[in-house]
């Protein structure tokens, strides 16, 4: 029995490939909220890390705030998102804004090709 990769085994399971990609929009977030991840209906999931001192906030749309988003807290706060958990908002676009300027980030989305 020839061994599967997972290249295989996700195509067999899912009937889809799919392809990582890092940071596909800034590295970046500052005290004027930026889109982080474009809406993409070919997106299964995404990984959203804080890697500053600053505080960053999540959101669905560009007004995302300290009291309207989500809290990735310093040094590793970190947000998920999967297909078949979140549902619809896994494939909308995200927004952040930072307590600080120049607060680093790092973004990764798994998308079907």
């Amino acid at each position: 029995m020839p061994i599967k990769n997972l290249a295989d085994l996700l195509l067999e399971r899912f009937g889809v490939r799919t392809r990582a990609v890092e940071n596909p929009k800034t590295t970046s977030v500052g005290t004027t909220a930026v889109e982080i991840l474009s809406n993409n209906p070919r997106r299964l999931g995404a990984v959203i890390i804080n890697l500053s001192t600053n505080t960053v906030y999540l959101g669905l749309s560009q007004d995302v705030s300290s009291s309207k988003g989500i809290l990735l807290t310093p040094n590793g706060g970190s947000f998920a998102l999967v297909w078949d958990e979140d549902f619809q908002m896994t494939a909308w676009a995200w927004w952040a804004v930072s307590s600080g300027a120049s607060s680093s980030i790092y973004t990764i989305e798994v998308v079907v090709y």
